[in-house]
């Protein structure tokens, strides 16, 4: 008998939209069968996720083509480029890492990444990319269209250029939302370089307006979602600035530097004030103003069974003490009760019927 089974993700965080099919019988210990998009079965699920994502999330080793994903077909899945030569790349879908490697002469459009972008070995390729973080190492010549929630990195790289996001397509604002990605809060300007520590700029440079190319629409003429940030208008969270000061408003910062460290009291509202980043500030707003929760009293350390407070060490809190007693199990027969005072029994008479506890 066979019946159709929810997807199964290649993340643990995002469903996979590729259906799993099981085969199974009425015995207890049947066994399952994977079936991939393509229809290859398998009955190892490493091996199945593994084929899924080489085949369904995975553009390798193509020269001369057009390669385009669809809004719908990767639904939050991770998703690879590698070794690409002369192609029109387009994911136009919500992902979630996106691995870019050895691209060259290319053009390649990714939508919006909920995680990092990374892009590492290309050569005169132009990317339009929307991410949380762009990072890049060892590449030469390359372009960016990009909106990026934080501060983009580069390594080892040079001849690099930077723009503000210019894709459009029906649904991209969508895909923006399902990646938590904030269409003007985008800090594609502020570029920070790993290899120039006197911050020259030499290996990159931001595009003037008129040396912009024109807007990319893979599947039709639409209007851009991310609106135009003029670089330096949001306040940088490697600089410190509070974006609700309003001297901070429209001051240049070209360049991103250093890194700021927090105590571990510190909340990631406070953080994010303190760092300028006004999109986290406002998203945790509403969480910062609750009252804080009533914590619950220490646990007593116990020697029977797993102690989950048993690698702390709380303050001792005060416990009614209880008496021992030796019939069935006593709780505190590992720790040693406040002793109680002496109490003198009543006398009893003993009696020739029954049982006499006395």
């Amino acid at each position: 008998q066979q019946h159709r089974s929810p997807p199964l993700p290649l993340t643990d965080s995002k469903p996979s939209p590729h259906p799993l099919s099981s085969s199974t019988t009425n015995h207890a210990h049947a066994m399952v069968t994977f079936i991939a998009t393509d229809g290859t079965q398998f009955s190892s699920r490493e091996e199945y996720r593994a084929y899924e994502m080489e085949t369904q999330y995975t553009f390798r080793n193509r020269k001369g083509e057009h390669l385009t994903k669809q809004p719908g077909s990767t639904q939050g899945q991770p998703f690879d480029i590698a070794d690409c030569s002369g192609c029109t790349i387009e994911v136009l879908d919500y992902t979630d890492m996106v691995q870019i490697d050895n691209a060259t002469d290319s053009k390649i459009f990714v939508a919006a990444s909920g995680e990092s972008v990374f892009v590492r070995d290309c050569k005169n390729t132009t990317f339009t990319l929307a991410c949380k973080q762009l990072r890049t190492r060892d590449c030469v010549n390359c372009r960016f269209y990009l909106y990026s929630k934080t501060e983009p990195i580069i390594e080892t790289s040079s001849g690099m250029e930077f723009a503000p996001f210019n894709g459009a397509f029906k649904g991209h604002a969508e895909a923006m939302r399902n990646a938590n990605l904030q269409p003007d809060h985008n800090l594609w300007f502020a570029v920070y370089d790993f290899n120039d520590e006197a911050k020259t700029g030499k290996n990159w440079r931001l595009l003037d307006r008129s040396e912009e190319g024109e807007e990319w629409h893979p599947i039709g003429k639409f209007k851009n979602c991310c609106p135009y940030v003029a670089p330096g208008s949001i306040a940088l969270p490697s600089q410190g600035a509070d974006p609700t000061d309003p001297n901070n408003k429209g001051k240049p910062t070209a360049q991103s530097g250093g890194m700021m460290s927090f105590s571990m009291n510190t909340s990631l509202h406070e953080a994010a004030k303190i760092t300028g980043d006004a999109y986290v500030a406002q998203e945790t707003a509403a969480t910062s103003k609750q009252a804080p929760k009533k914590t619950s009293p220490k646990k007593k350390k116990s020697g029977v069974g797993w102690n989950p407070d048993a690698s702390s060490s709380p303050e001792p809190a005060k416990a009614k003490p209880q008496k021992k007693t030796g019939v069935g199990w006593n709780p505190d027969a590992f720790s040693e009760p406040s002793p109680e005072p002496a109490k003198k029994p009543s006398p009893k008479k003993k009696s020739g019927v029954g049982w006499n506890p006395d």
